[in-house]
């Protein structure tokens, strides 16, 4: 024990046995640091490609989301194309038709599993329409409303739907402090 304590009563050590100690606890140190650092690291790792993964959901929620908007816009441009016409609004009529063009120019086909042939001969057509001054708008508003139905029919009613689905809310039971009260009922008066 004299090589711990000397005659004071204080710690004593020879150099080669204090080397020795502070080299291991440098050693565990480090080994306890390396651990926790590959530890955290992959803790990173993993929360990064869980990121990434996030974001190309959101990219293609978005994707989906522009093209309804597209899909959309264009049958907006139609219909409004089908109320001008009704209004005898015969420039309004073939600029809203003008209009029509351009989000299905913007629609991805393939999103939304259209054929795209058949959406490339319905914007050729849409394209090559004039409205023009008319007395009977019967045969002009019938082609506006089949270009209408052309489109709408593009888009497959099996699988996905284009529109998102509303969140499921189960039906409301009402309780009996809310029940509507029964209507009082005369009494009959007794006879003596």
């Amino acid at each position: 024990m004299n090589f711990l304590f000397n005659e004071q009563g204080g710690m004593v050590m020879n150099k080669q046995k204090a080397i020795a100690l502070i080299v291991i606890v440098f050693v565990v140190l480090s080994g306890l640091y390396l651990g926790g650092f590959l530890h955290g690291r992959s803790r990173v790792t993993t929360q990064r490609d869980q990121c990434l993964q996030q974001l190309k959901d959101f990219e293609a929620r978005l994707a989906g989301a522009e093209n309804q908007a597209h899909f959309f816009k264009a049958r907006i441009a139609l219909y409004q194309t089908a109320f001008d016409l009704d209004q005898r609004n015969f420039g309004l009529a073939n600029a809203h038709l003008r209009e029509a063009d351009e989000p299905l120019a913007k629609l991805n086909p393939e999103a939304l599993r259209i054929d795209r042939p058949t959406l490339d001969a319905l914007r050729q057509e849409i394209a090559k329409t004039n409205i023009q001054v008319a007395i009977d708008l019967e045969v002009q508003r019938n082609q506006i409303l089949n270009f209408e139905r052309r489109l709408d029919s593009l888009i497959p009613r099996s699988g996905p739907s284009l529109l998102p689905t509303a969140p499921s809310v189960p039906p409301m039971t009402p309780s009996p402090a809310s029940a509507p009260p029964t209507p009082a009922t005369p009494e009959t008066p007794e006879n003596p």
